[in-house]
């Protein structure tokens, strides 16, 4: 019986101290898509708290699940290090060891691209870089939608 109160307490608490989602920085809100005509469809990419999601006119795919943003911008520049955890496939280990970090850098245009993608496994010390023919760069290289503060100028802003 103690074992089971034990057992049950580390669960409870475990699920307590899980951290919440956290929210995307302020300058991801929106659509954001490759280009005009993706815009005008409704298809591009939303930053949401608890996934980076592919939305198209009919549907939503998840393309990263639980990413925990770090904003690392300065005055001038955007930066923003978004860590992912790797989808769990049936059958295959118990633990997920491994984990995905893309960095995000506003571009000139206005838009955003990954400067960085690795994958990490946290249990082999071993990481692998990728960037040349990396979806996710193909995925993640995106202008906003509609009106933003890195397109418009700041006369008649309040």
């Amino acid at each position: 019986m103690q074992r089971a109160a034990a057992l049950l307490f580390l669960a409870c608490f475990a699920q307590s101290c899980a951290a919440p989602p956290v929210r995307p920085p302020s300058e991801l809100d929106g659509l954001w898509s490759a280009g005009p005509a993706a815009c005008a469809a409704g298809v591009g990419v939303r930053f949401n708290a608890d996934a980076i999601e592919v939305v198209y006119e009919d549907a939503t795919e998840t393309l990263f699940d639980h990413p925990r943003y770090k904003l690392e911008s300065n005055d001038d520049t955007f930066r923003v290090r978004i860590t992912y955890d790797l989808p769990r496939v049936t059958g295959g280990a118990r633990v997920v060891g491994a984990h995905g970090v893309v960095v995000l850098v506003r571009q000139p245009s206005g838009g955003i691209a990954p400067v960085t993608h690795s994958i990490i496994d946290a249990r082999t010390g071993s990481a692998r870089l990728r960037i040349e023919n990396d979806p996710a760069v193909t995925a993640l290289t995106l202008s906003p939608c509609g009106a933003h503060p890195w397109r418009e100028d700041l006369r008649g802003r309040a």
